[in-house]
């Protein structure tokens, strides 16, 4: 079954329209075009911004030239990781959308489940349904000739999921308006009024080299970790791929000496890393008790994340031998210094309930030339939070006097009204289209909407969407029917604004 052959034809005639087109971060230029010429095609008033957003205006219908100007935004980016061992050109090779339902080979169960029938996925990578499934709904909603409603503005940011350019450089005249939807939510039923500021910490290690003799190479290969969304996942306690490799280094060392020649880990800074590489060089006459010591270490930790990560798997293998490797000292402070680094939720919110209130994520490990590059991902829905957090990175990394730390990128929280005329109406379209009781809380993750609050701080605004998992993991997967109710509620909210 083709995407296009699902309701609401509109949306998902877009979404494959979208997943031909690439757009990673950074290369956006294909769906601006496509948004451009669909304007054109509608006969809607269109702009681009020099940072890259697009901005399209829809005027009032006859008699309701009066009614609040509703701004409706998503972003136009997606976060490219593809599945171990899957080539995957995300600037050239376009999203392969599969339909899954419950006789579909390699259909899970439990997403059925939880999306209430059946689901998309993509071939081996991000699916991209954060957020064009956004982008979707918007414009099916622009070109939809028998909706009733007010004075429209659609907002289509560029680099959300990098560096929050298009949040940072619009102009603040867009954000003129009464209501604003933010169509980055993954959670059918829940209306979000807060999300949480985060921050890049980059961290570089400057090890004492040594030259490598009677040692033979090694290659510890750890994959199959779940990964996902280091602000929506991060709460459910998946294993961290760098740190998982550290904890296997760290208890192999007790007994076996090794001198580290590469290592490297993780996928983008917002991802829960899948996957770490290692090189080594491991004195002669112990690698197979190396061998033996770090497949007894895995053990461990398959024991640990069975129920969160159960294809994760570690491959030992060959690699040629470097003139120079991390000295002893460096090795074993670069394992300390990653295993110390806070990884994971630190703080659980005690005003919203199971929402976390602060993490970190240790995203990723590069080894550049004479320096190892470690970066960090913290989040907190309050400033002070985030404070804390950096408070703590800084510590650890003054404890050694071969490392830099910096900080950059710091974006802002934000926190809307919990009642309003938009919230209303949305609670009652929710109970009567789909039963369901909405949920008035925050997330974690972080979303433009803290920037569009520092610009516009009167602006009143929700974040919704259709439930998507695995966001920014290659099981990233939506809702196929929560997709076609979030269009309708949509529809009737416009209409009655």
């Amino acid at each position: 079954m083709e995407l296009k052959e699902l309701a609401p034809q509109a949306v998902f005639t877009h979404f494959q329209n979208l997943c031909n087109i690439p757009h990673p971060s950074g290369h956006e230029r294909g769906i601006a075009k496509y948004i451009i010429n669909f304007a054109q095609q509608n006969g809607l008033e269109c702009e681009l911004e020099e940072c890259g957003n697009v901005i399209v205006q829809k005027k009032a219908t006859a008699g309701k030239e009066n009614s609040p100007v509703v701004i409706m935004q998503a972003h136009i980016d997606m976060v490219p990781v593809a599945r171990d061992g899957f080539e995957h050109d995300f600037t050239k090779d376009p999203i392969e959308p599969r339909v899954m339902t419950a006789d579909s080979q390699g259909v899970n169960p439990k997403l059925l489940e939880v999306f209430d029938g059946p689901y998309i996925c993509a071939n081996n990578t991000t699916l991209g349904a954060d957020d064009g499934l956004g982008v979707s709904l918007i414009l099916a909603l622009l070109e939809d000739k028998e909706l009733s409603h007010g004075p429209i503005r659609a907002i289509f940011t560029v680099e959300e999921e990098s560096s929050m350019k298009g949040a940072m450089e619009i102009d603040p005249d867009y954000l003129k308006g009464d209501y604003l939807l933010n169509l980055d939510s993954e959670d059918h039923g829940e209306l979000f009024v807060g999300c949480a500021g985060s921050i890049n910490a980059n961290v570089t290690f400057i090890p004492e080299l040594v030259k490598v003799v009677d040692c033979t190479p090694m290659v510890l290969n750890l994959t199959g970790l779940t990964g996902g969304h280091s602000g929506a996942d991060i709460h459910l306690n998946r294993g961290n791929a760098i740190d998982i490799m550290c904890g296997i280094l760290a208890e192999v060392s007790d007994s076996i000496d090794f001198f580290i020649q590469k290592f490297n880990g993780g996928e983008i800074r917002n991802s829960i890393p899948s996957s770490a590489y290692v090189e080594l060089a491991i004195p002669n006459g112990t690698i197979n008790e190396f061998k033996d010591a770090a497949r007894a270490a895995m053990v461990r930790y398959q024991d640990i994340y069975t129920d969160t990560d159960p294809n994760m798997q570690l491959i030992l293998g060959s690699c040629s031998l470097n003139n120079t490797a991390l000295s002893y000292t460096s090795t074993q402070n670069l394992i300390s210094l990653l295993r110390a680094l806070p990884n994971g939720v630190l703080r659980m919110s005690s005003e919203y309930t199971n929402v976390v209130e602060s993490s970190c994520n240790l995203s990723t490990v590069r080894t550049k030339n004479e320096a190892i590059i470690i970066g960090l991902l913290p989040r907190s829905l309050k400033d002070h939070g985030l404070d804390d957090v950096i408070d703590k990175i800084d510590s650890i990394c003054s404890l050694l006097d071969n490392v830099e730390v910096g900080f950059s990128g710091r974006s802002f929280g934000w926190t809307s009204p919990v009642q309003n005329r938009l919230i209303d109406i949305l609670k009652a379209e929710y109970e009567k289209q789909c039963q369901l009781q909405v949920k008035i809380t925050s997330i974690h993750a972080g979303l433009e909407t803290g920037y569009f609050a520092k610009a516009n701080p009167k602006l009143q605004m929700i974040s919704l969407g259709p439930t998507v998992r695995n966001p920014h993991s290659p099981d990233e997967s939506c809702s196929i029917k929560h997709t076609e109710q979030i269009y309708s509620i949509l529809k009737a909210t416009l209409s009655q604004l």
